[in-house]
């Protein structure tokens, strides 16, 4: 019964991709991912990687709340009105919003009743998703991740500026995993820009390590380079950046 249910509410919602500007503080977590280790960045500006005293209890989870946010935006819809449900109901809701690739071309969408967004969601229930939103162990072992310590050329950092910079133009906030190998690699999510003079272009930024804060990230015309703010996880600077979640593959 619950799966039939399932299916009727992805299939019968309606299917409108971009109804509303990307909102930093409505499609987006109420909490964030931790890092592993306990990093951080002295008055000269350089990188100290530690161990914790005490685990993280939900690290390794950049690509899965990156990835987890660009679901929810494409193939749920959230109905305030509606009468809420049970936690398993919503148990169930959750596992089929995130079995859709963020690559597919579905348009029905799941019904997620009671709740008028994502952060309102994840604010009540932030136990069940991160229970229910994904492993991050195959998202480190993805074959696209190679590409953090390979070379990049100034030619394919060119291309993915024009490729953000038009899907941000059609409304369609993309996921970049950003690479200064081997001490950062990490994944956020553009999702407004400013074109500036010279053929720059001034991007902001979802970073899941900072829950409820917008970051930047800058693309520089003249260098065809990318560079990152300063984080408490990174000093600041040049990044390599990666499409994600576009195919199987990357």
């Amino acid at each position: 019964m619950h799966r039939l249910l399932l299916a009727l509410a992805f299939f019968l919602a309606p299917a409108a991709l971009h109804a509303r500007a990307f909102d930093l503080h409505r499609d987006t977590f109420a909490f964030s991912n931790d890092t592993v280790f306990q990093y951080g960045v002295d008055e000269q500006g350089r990188l100290h990687i530690a161990k914790r005293e005490k685990p993280a209890e939900f690290g390794h989870r950049c690509f899965v709340l990156s990835r987890a946010v660009l679901q929810f935006r494409q193939f749920a819809q959230f109905e305030p009105r509606q009468p809420r449900l049970s936690r398993e109901d919503y148990r169930l809701r959750i596992k089929q919003v995130c079995r859709v690739p963020v690559w597919s071309s579905r348009t029905g969408r799941v019904v997620i009743p009671g709740y008028a967004d994502l952060h309102s969601f994840s604010a009540a229930y932030e136990g069940l998703l991160k229970e229910n939103l994904g492993n991050w162990l195959p998202s480190y072992l993805r074959v696209g991740n190679w590409r953090m310590a390979m070379g990049h050329s100034r030619w394919g950092q060119a291309a993915a500026a024009r490729w953000l910079s038009a899907s941000l133009d059609r409304g369609q906030p993309r996921a970049l995993y950003l690479a200064r190998f081997p001490h950062m690699n990490h994944v956020v999510i553009p999702y407004a820009q400013r074109h500036e003079p010279g053929g720059n272009l001034s991007f902001t930024v979802y970073d899941p390590n900072y829950p409820n804060e917008p970051s930047w990230l800058f693309y520089r015309a003249s260098e065809r380079s990318f560079e990152f703010e300063p984080r408490w996880y990174f000093p600041g600077g040049r990044v390599n950046v990666m499409r994600v979640f576009v195919s199987p593959f990357q």
